[in-house]
This record gives structure tokens, sequence and C-alpha cells, in this order.
């Protein structure tokens, strides 16, 4: 039986709404803009904090102005036997590739909770994406898409990337980054990095359209320093080659050697990145998260996200002091990661 669902469409909320639609993603290039919102029209994206005023009001921007079908899930749908059934259908199939007893999982998981209802959906593909976490702790939002959707195929972990788009672009003429991970794994070994570093091209290409070009970040260039951390990072790369051969990619490398042309040639000539990287891998937490945050704040650049990867299907988390428009642009990056 398939459950009727709480689906705003075009022009079914927020018509008399007025909002400045136009600045969501504005810092962006027009074709990456464009580029994301033809992605995300049309698909369906679960908002499971369908009590907090500023998500009902990005559910109406999102429908009004992007052409985005938004579900927002009501009481009588969480409190459905169907519901209900759905949740524990979706945990048992998520336990059982991950080796779990999914009594555990059940018994610790409200089968009322939006979340868990809205992943199952998810699951089922009766909706393209989820974005929540603006009342939901991020480990929550984490905990749920794990027990109803999964890690992508491949994929050992769940990681994060900001889309940063710069005002001034770098010397070697790239306007929007990628930065990863910057939310979620505080130590990433060279596998974990190799995967983060996956997971963060593919975003780049479905945000933007083009090429990735993927540095894996360091504070040595071509064996420059010898240190754990460096031979990390240099191993982190080889396993990306290997298993990515068709992206360009290079590591170690330090920032202005990913960056700029001209340093890359006497640092590292004959890199394929050559300074041009638009996907920067950071080794840390620590790095990426301190990296995102000073282009922000010292070059001025707009900051997108995080946006979580590495789960099956989009399922992405918002900071608790997210406003509306937080919302609207983070569903918009979420839904365009839909296939």
């Amino acid at each position: 039986m398939k459950r009727a669902m709480c689906v705003v469409g075009e022009a079914s909320m927020g018509a008399s709404m007025e909002t400045n639609a136009s600045s969501i993603l504005a810092e962006l290039p027009h074709a990456a803009r464009e580029n994301i919102l033809a992605r995300a029209r049309g698909k369906t994206l679960a908002l499971p904090e369908a009590d907090d005023a500023r998500v009902r009001e990005a559910a109406g921007i999102l429908a009004k102005d992007f052409g985005v079908r938004v579900h927002l899930p009501s009481a009588s749908e969480l409190a459905s036997d169907v519901s209900r059934a759905n949740v524990r259908t979706a945990i048992e199939t998520q336990a059982a590739v991950r080796k779990k007893d999914p009594a555990k999982i059940i018994s610790h998981a409200l089968l009322s909770d939006p979340f868990y209802a809205c992943g199952a959906l998810l699951a089922q593909g009766q909706v393209d994406a989820i974005v929540g976490g603006a009342v939901a702790t991020t480990a929550h939002v984490i905990r749920t898409a794990l027990h109803t959707v999964g890690l992508a195929p491949g994929v050992s972990l769940v990681s994060s990337a900001f889309l940063m788009a710069l005002g001034t672009p770098t010397a070697g003429g790239e306007s929007v980054l990628v930065y990863s991970d910057g939310a979620v794994n505080p130590q990433p070994t060279a596998l974990q990095l190799s995967d983060i570093a996956a997971l963060a091209a593919a975003a780049f290409s479905a945000w933007t359209g083009c090429e990735a070009r993927v540095a894996f970040l360091s504070f040595s260039t071509a064996g420059s320093a010898s240190h754990p951390d460096v031979d990390k990072v240099r191993g982190a790369y080889e396993l990306f080659r290997e298993r990515s051969p068709d992206v360009c990619a290079d590591g170690e490398l330090q920032f202005d050697a990913a960056t700029v042309p001209a340093i890359a040639t006497r640092k590292k000539p004959g890199s394929p990145v050559a300074g041009r990287a638009n996907v920067l891998v950071f080794p840390t937490l620590d790095a990426g998260n301190i990296g995102y945050k000073m282009t922000q704040r010292l070059a001025g650049a707009g900051a997108f996200g995080p946006v979580l990867l590495g789960v099956a299907r989009p399922f992405s988390d918002l900071s608790r002091g997210a406003s509306p428009y937080d919302v609207v642009a983070t569903g918009l990056l979420t839904l365009a990661l839909a296939g």
C-alpha cells in the first residue's frame, strides 16, 4: 500500500511570500548555478522537521521559486502503521547489509521519528533527497541515514563537502572549488581520504558540470618533507589513482602548488593538476574546517554546505542556526546530487 504524501507543489504553498530567491546561490557563476537548479528542478525533497518555521518557509521558497516538490511529514503519517512498517523494513535491510542486529536498532529508533519515516521513503525511491538538522543533531542525521539508506556501494564512510564560490578566481582561473572533508572525519586514514576524494570529485562534477581536478593537500609537495602525515596523504593519492584512474589528480601538494600554476611548475613540473585544482582534499578535519572558514571570512567567498556525501541516496545535514535560505541552498545542492 502506497502512503499518501503531503507534497508541496510549485504553487501550493507560499504564493504570497515575498522572497529574494535570486540571491540564493547567487555567489556562484551563472553556469554552475543554472546547472544546480536544472538538476534540482522537478525532484522531491523531504524535510523531516516540518514543525520548524524556518523549514516551512524554505519549503514554500523551494516550491514557488525553484520548482521543487517538498514532502513535509504530517503527525498522522508518522503515527500510521504503514509508515512504521516501512521504517522497520528499511532498518532491517540496512542492518543485513552492515551485519548488525536489526532488533537492537529498532529498539532505539522511534518508529514515529520523522527522520526515520523520511529515510524509509528515500530508501523506497518515493523522495529524491532529505535535508534535516535545523533542530536535530548531526549525529542523529547521520545515524538515521546509515540505518535507513546506508552507504553508497564501495564507500567506507560518510564525509562532507563545501562548495566554495570565490569572488576572485585562483591564479589558475578557478572560481568554484570543493573543499572536503570539513565537517565529519577528524583523522581519516589513507583509504578514507581516497574515498573522500572520490566523493568530492563526483559532487564537484554534479554541481558544476565540469571536470574535477583533485589535489591531495599536505605541508609537503613531491617529497619536500618527510613525515608520517605526508606518507598518509601520498598513500591516499596512490589509492585514488588506482581506483579512479580517469579522474585528474595529484598529491601530495601544498596549497600554492595546487592552485597557482607558476608555483606548480617550479615545485612539481608535469603535474596533471598544474596549479588548477578545483577539488581540495584536506588531510584532517582540523585543516578542512579551518581552511573553508578562512576562505569564507578572509577572501569573502560564498561557502555552501556542508553537504553530506557517501550515503547511498542524498541525505544531508544543516546547522541548527540555519536560516530558511540556508535550508533552500542545502536542499538544492543535495537534490543536485540525485541521479
